[in-house]
Formats: C-alpha cells, sequence, structure tokens
C-alpha cells in the first residue's frame, strides 16, 4: 500500500530523512545470485536526495545533508520543477549528480565542479505524487520511475538509471568501458533510509597498481606509521595510504623508513597542486629515499590526480624502483 502523505508531512519527510546506504563490496567482489537481484550502472558522481514540491521548486541535498541546490542549476531550474511537478510532485527521489565527459562516461572531477552540465540520474524514489513509498518493494518503486520520461519531460537534466537482470554481464561490461561499478540490488527491498543494507551491494570495479614510498604520515597518536605517501610510474605524486596497512606492518616499516628518511622530498617528484595538501600534515610528513615500492588498489583519480579511496594491497620487496618506472630514479 502506498500512503497518502498530505503536502506538510513531505516537507516533514524531507527535513530529516537520509539516504538508504549499500554494503560491501565483498570479497571476491561477485554479482549476488537469485531471480530478485538486480544491477545498475554505478554512477560516478555526487549522491543526492531531490524534492519536488507542489509549485515545482526543486531543492537538492547531499548525503551527509549539505544543501546542492545552486551547486547544479540544471537539476533545480525553475522549468524543470515546474515539469516535475506537474507529473510527479510533490516526490522526493533518490539518485546521483552526474557529469558525463565527451565520451558519455560519468566524471566525478567534473560533478565535483558542479554546474550546467551535471543531471540527476534517479535510481529511486520515497516520496511519488504525495504517496509514501518507501516501504514497497524496490521492483515497484522502480515502476513508478519508468513510467514518466524523465528525460524527455526536464529536456535531458534528469533521467532515470537502467536497470538489468545479467549481473556478470554488466560487471564485464562497466569494467571494459572504464565505468566505476555495478549496484546490485534486491528488487524485493523496501528503501530504509538512513540504513546500511545488506539489500544494496557494492561492486566497484577497482584499479591496481604498484606504485613508490617517497614519504610517510604519522599517525594522530605520534607514535605510529599511519599511512605512506606514493608516487606513480611518472614520479607523480598520488596520494596518502592509510587503508589495508595494518599495525603489524606499520611496526616493522617504521625503522626502515627511518634508515632511508630525507628532509625534502626529491627534487625529481612531480607534486604539481598538492602542495596545500601535504601542508595539512604539518609535522606529521616525514620524506624517503624513493627505495620503496608498494602495490595498492584504487578507484580512480580526483581532479589533482590523487587516487580516490586507496587500500594498501601489500609491499613490493621483490621489486627495485626501476622496476616500477622502467628506469632508475
Amino acid at each position: 500500500m502506498m500512503a497518502v502523505v498530505a503536502g506538510d508531512a513531505v516537507q516533514a519527510l524531507w527535513r530529516s530523512v537520509s539516504p538508504m546506504l549499500a554494503s560491501g563490496p565483498p570479497d571476491p567482489a561477485v554479482p549476488p545470485v537469485g531471480p530478485d537481484w538486480q544491477f545498475e550502472v554505478k554512477w560516478d558522481g555526487i549522491r543526492a536526495l531531490a524534492h519536488v514540491d507542489v509549485d515545482g521548486r526543486i531543492s537538492l541535498r547531499s548525503r551527509t545533508g549539505n544543501d546542492l541546490s545552486a551547486r547544479y542549476p540544471s537539476i533545480t531550474a525553475a522549468d524543470v520543477g515546474l515539469a516535475l511537478a506537474g507529473s510527479i510532485g510533490p516526490a522526493i527521489l533518490d539518485g546521483e549528480c552526474v557529469a558525463f565527459d565527451d565520451e558519455g562516461r560519468p566524471s566525478f572531477p567534473g560533478a565535483l565542479r558542479g554546474g550546467r552540465a551535471v543531471r540527476l540520474v534517479c535510481f529511486d524514489t520515497l516520496v511519488w505524487r504525495g504517496r509514501d513509498v518507501r516501504d514497497l518493494p524496490l521492483v515497484q518503486r522502480r515502476d513508478l520511475l519508468a513510467s514518466v520520461d524523465l528525460e524527455t519531460l526536464t529536456q535531458g537534466a534528469w533521467r532515470a538509471s537502467p536497470s538489468f537482470v545479467d549481473g556478470p554481464a554488466l560487471v564485464a561490461a562497466t569494467a571494459e568501458q572504464g565505468l566505476e561499478g555495478v549496484m546490485a540490488k534486491d528488487g524485493r527491498s523496501p528503501y530504509r533510509a538512513g540504513e546500511r543494507s545488506p539489500a544494496w551491494v557494492k561492486l566497484p570495479h577497482r584499479t591496481t597498481a604498484t606504485v613508490v614510498v617517497v614519504g610517510w604520515v604519522r599517525s594522530t597518536s605520534g607514535r605510529d606509521v599511519g599511512s605512506l605517501v606514493v608516487a606513480d610510474a611518472h614520479r607523480r605524486l598520488v596520494g596518502a595510504v592509510g587503508s589495508g596497512l595494518s599495525q603489524r606492518l606499520a611496526d616493522a616499516l617504521g625503522p626502515v623508513l627511518a634508515g632511508i628518511s630525507r628532509e625534502a622530498p626529491d627534487s625529481r617528484l612531480v607534486i604539481g597542486d598538492r602542495r596545500a595538501w601535504l601542508q595539512g600534515y604539518g609535522g606529521r610528513l616525514h620524506w624517503v629515499l624513493p627505495a620503496l615500492a608498494a602495490e595498492v588498489r584504487y578507484l580512480g583519480h580526483t581532479e589533482s590526480g590523487s587516487m580516490r579511496q586507496p587500500v594498501l594491497v601489500r609491499m613490493r620487496p621483490d621489486l627495485d624502483v626501476s622496476d616500477v618506472l622502467g628506469e632508475p630514479w
């Protein structure tokens, strides 16, 4: 059943609701199996809830509650709101603010910048035409989205995210196209606002690369190695890696890093526009001779060139730095 919600109740829900969150990724990152699972592209953008009021006003809010309405004017434009209000309002939809590059692929840096080129890709609905639909199964909420041609209605500013039944095929296709990954969702699941649910599973595509350790950051406790500062095969500084660095490994690396310490970064290290980021570490940042190699798994790059969500897979004592660079440092 879809409960009718009064206008002021929709407003109250909008002020308090937060998005449903996914679990995962599983290890290994393979699609769940079963007839009720549906699969979508994992859009590389900014998660957002959107509220369409009866008068056509559109409000946009990030996962953390920040107002994004002014940041994405193409999504919240007055003509878009009026078109949507007459067809689905009042409504609250869940989606991703996505910027597409010239080849039609999502660009996370573009989504961060905002502007008129960003589109809202909708994949769920909480309120639809004044009815609270959160307790409906996902398949029925998806049917509501499919009942309206959002892309035509909004002249491309909003669109519905396609859903597929063949998870392995979508995983393979998105990997081949260089996309972020896949979302697996149980079609029977209700929308559980604010909860991290096993009914939604992330299946991201991560890149594995071998990098050179050029420094380290002391943990905030002041004693341990908290993260490793690394450079890629082109001597470009690509960030700090703390995830995956166990206490045991940190303890083992401490004396090794102390033995190769240096006062300043190597002159051939390409720092680019990351100096402000480095300064943020203050006295906790220590430089070392480029003598250690490591394997890192990460999810694309930020606009500045740093690795997104890097995870240390393992150290590579079997490799010399020249093996990473293809030449001596």
